[in-house]
């Protein structure tokens, strides 16, 4: 056998940092880096953001920071990849690398961190990084902080790095410098960490709520008639979620689970909790479930479904952004669509997202938003936008009900221009099933 670095297999090492293959092409990505920092170089807390990003990219690190020097502290202000995790970090100057770089004004290389005594090595095994690159921030002449990239394979730095970083730091230094005093800018960033904390800290907390929620089956279902507006006859239901009384409305819930990471799973609960009543609506009444794009094609979501008879089921679309991955979504849609599944599009009118789902989705069934029907005996453009959905609907194959009917003036003018299907407060608020 040969020596073992030889033999490893080229995938297992960290690529060497590439030089531009020229002067212009390095002035070039200095540049863009540049303009970007130079459209938040009213916000401080941004510039740095940005910097410890670009450092990264450029250099092709695995880690960036941007450290200040506080009061015999190097605080870290802003962090990418590796060193992420290090945010508001405060670590003794002495000791460390990046204080060394400040106390002689120079740019420092280690090549391996578990052979050099002027790093931090505990600090340095925490992060997992082996070889960094250091730069003085200046200002007037004085340093204010670092600018590093670290990598956690030895020897990642060469000498064009070392031009890039400078002319980074340069950069940064100016701004920073001239923006606000380091220490303030500190206290700046700190008031920031604690925002970020506190935000954190809610999510968590509104997490563990909603998790307890689905935990304790504590969503409620009612159902609204959907109804054909010639003889008000009921042929479908749509099941809406309640949470515990006194609490955000459903809207909120569903926002909150979103943003808090478990929309998911809420949905799925939700949609469980509505199933559960299937058997309970006459046949052959559908049962219309709310469900998110990120939903529709989880595999959860879709064994729930194959637990009940989908011939049944119409699955509306409530995404108001737009879809990263139509063909992802189309191609479960078809799948749900040959077990009879029908799906329909929510809100349409509401906002590009909804026309969108539907030139990309080819929905059975079109909803129209209440912002619509609003006061439409009243508007002829209203109605004149009604006129051309129900003649898209008509060429497409596709059924219209509008939402949202609560007057007998808005009422009749719908069936006077067409519209076949419906659902309101004036039709039919939502409840319990009659049978419950």
């Amino acid at each position: 056998m040969g020596n073992d670095a030889d033999d490893r297999d080229d995938i297992t090492r960290m690529p060497e940092s590439s030089p531009p293959a020229n002067d212009a092409q390095l002035l070039r990505r200095i540049v863009s880096a540049q303009n970007e920092i130079a459209a938040v170089a009213h916000d401080p807390v941004q510039v740095v953001d940005v910097v410890a990003r670009r450092a990264l990219d450029l250099t092709h690190s695995e880690g960036a920071a941007v450290e200040i020097f506080d009061d015999g502290d190097m605080v870290y202000l802003a962090s990418a990849g590796i060193a992420q995790s290090q945010n508001g970090l405060r670590m003794p100057a002495n000791g460390s690398l990046s204080g060394l770089c400040v106390e002689r004004d120079e740019v420092l290389i280690c090549e391996d961190a578990e052979r050099d005594p002027r790093v931090n090595l505990e600090a340095c095994r925490r992060v997992g990084l082996c070889s960094m690159l250091v730069v003085p921030l200046l200002h007037a002449g004085k340093p204010i902080g670092v600018l590093k990239v670290m990598s956690s394979q030895p020897g990642a730095y060469r000498d064009s790095d070392v031009q890039t970083m400078r002319m980074m730091a340069t950069l940064i230094g100016a701004v920073l410098g001239h923006s606000i005093s380091h220490s303030a800018l500190v206290e700046q960033y700190r008031g920031r960490l604690e925002a970020d904390t506190a935000r954190a800290n809610e999510l968590d907390n509104r997490r563990n709520r909603i998790t307890d929620v689905i935990q304790h089956h504590d969503i409620r279902t009612v159902y609204q008639p959907v109804m054909r507006l010639a003889d008000r006859h009921v042929v479908a239901y749509e099941a809406l979620s309640r949470f515990p009384e006194g609490s955000a409305t459903p809207d909120r819930w569903f926002a909150q689970a979103a943003e808090a990471g478990v929309g998911n799973e809420l949905e799925i609960e939700a949609a469980r909790t509505a199933l559960e009543r299937l058997d309970g609506i006459p046949r052959p009444l559908k049962l219309s479930l709310n469900v998110s794009p990120e939903t529709l094609v989880s595999d959860e979501f879709n064994a729930l479904l194959k637990r009940h008879d989908m011939a049944r089921l119409v699955l509306e679309i409530t995404e108001h952004t737009t879809v990263a991955d139509y063909d992802r979504l189309c191609e479960c849609i078809r799948d749900l669509k040959a077990s009879g599944v029908q799906l329909a599009i929510d809100d349409a009118g509401a906002g590009f997202a909804s026309l969108r789902h539907i030139l990309h989705l080819a929905p059975d069934v079109i909803k129209l938003d209440i912002s619509l029907v609003r006061r439409i005996d009243r508007d002829t453009r209203r109605q004149t936008l009604v006129l051309a959905i129900l003649a898209f609907a008509s060429g497409t194959g596709a059924h219209v009900v509008v939402e949202g009917i609560e007057t007998e003036d808005e009422l009749a003018t719908l069936i006077r221009l067409g519209v076949k299907y419906g659902q309101g407060y004036y039709l039919g608020r939502p409840a319990p099933l009659p049978s419950d």
